[in-house]
């Protein structure tokens, strides 16, 4: 989609460069791709899926369930974010991970979020070539139980995982910046680290499990002043899921997350000092959901997100379907999610095999 541009550019120097002044910006983290939830599967149950197997996305979900890998999966995601306003505005996710015999699982996952490309025009209408915007991160991720114990008992297994997280955000060359006056390019990288933690067993004969994720601790992006740095999207992610049911023929499990953000604004917004890392004032996402499974094979999904900073109160839903072939299995989901105010809900898609 092709953009008029000079204001797109202006408005990129102006947001993303600290043009605007010094007042730091109220927002949960300074990168719109660690935001995005990635797999098919979680994102029709409410977006909740800390406590529950996710396949190879599960390194993002929680690295932890990565101690509860397969022999090798494959998955990938990809939704276009604002189907209503523009085609190459898009989240793709590719996800790969394998288990460690006597070790746990190893993933690695690339996230890519594209704005698209803009052409580069001057006050008086002329142009000077298109260039692209995007997000760019590559994830690697292990996780491994400390505790195994008995399957039936009340606390079988405790795991422990950790991912580690190269984030880019490439904004806006520098010679389409200099035609709105900027020598600089709209260029920023940080580095992110995940810690996670999972707890499994039964209670009253029922599977349980509860997860746990502190996600995006680590450096900050920085565009033009080191003091004017925008943190990474700090986020503590608590959830549990239960197997109601556990058939041949029927499976029911429920899941809840509940996710606080963890950045501490100066009170005010005062125009000296930086957010940090901190039990901020920024109200708790609930999300909840439930899967159906028949035949081991087909899955119905539905959940509630519940985001009082994004203003979103409303249901997902989403379905799946695992073919096998010999030894592999396709694993195909597709998830319907709302998003911000007065943009159309997203399509998850997500493409999966299991070897």
């Amino acid at each position: 989609m092709r953009r008029s541009t000079w204001s797109v550019l202006g408005g990129i120097a102006f947001c993303f460069l600290g043009l605007a002044g010094s007042v730091p910006a109220q927002t949960n983290g300074g990168t719109g791709i660690l935001k995005i939830k990635p797999g098919a599967r979680a994102t029709g149950m409410g977006q909740a899926g800390v406590a529950l197997d996710q396949r190879a996305h599960s390194v993002w979900w929680n690295p932890a369930l990565l101690a509860e890998a397969g022999n090798k999966q494959v998955s990938s995601t990809m939704a276009k974010l604002v189907p209503d306003l523009a085609n190459d505005v898009y989240y793709l996710n590719m996800g790969y991970a394998q288990h460690l015999e006597g070790w746990g699982g190893v993933a690695f996952d690339v996230m890519y979020l594209s704005y698209g490309k803009t052409e580069a025009t001057d006050t008086d209408g002329n142009s000077h070539g298109f260039f692209s915007s995007y997000e760019f991160v590559p994830v690697l991720g292990f996780g491994t139980k400390l505790i195994e114990g008995e399957p039936e008992a009340l606390l079988s297994d405790l795991e422990v995982g950790i991912a580690l997280k190269y984030v880019l955000v490439d904004l806006a060359p520098e010679w389409a910046l200099q035609i709105v006056g900027v020598n600089k390019d709209g260029r920023a990288d940080a580095f992110g680290v995940d810690l996670g933690m999972a707890v499994r067993g039964k209670v009253s004969g029922l599977p349980y499990s509860i997860g746990m994720n502190v996600q995006n601790l680590g450096s900050e992006l920085v565009f033009i002043d080191a003091d004017q740095g925008d943190p990474l999207p700090h986020n503590l992610k608590l959830g549990i899921g239960l197997g109601l049911v556990q058939t041949d023929r029927l499976g029911v499990v429920v899941a809840v997350d509940v996710n606080k953000p963890l950045i501490r604004y100066p009170p005010g917004l005062a125009v000296e000092g930086q957010p940090g890392f901190g039990w901020g004032n920024m109200q708790e996402l609930w999300n909840a959901g439930a899967e159906l499974t028949a035949m081991e094979r087909l899955h119905f999904r539905l959940g509630y997100v519940n985001d009082p900073e994004g203003e979103i109160q409303a249901m997902t839903f989403g379905a799946g379907l695992d073919v096998a072939f010999g030894d592999r299995t396709i694993l195909f989901d597709y998830s319907s999610v709302p998003q911000a105010l007065d943009l159309e809900r997203v399509s998850y898609l997500s493409v999966g095999v299991q070897f």
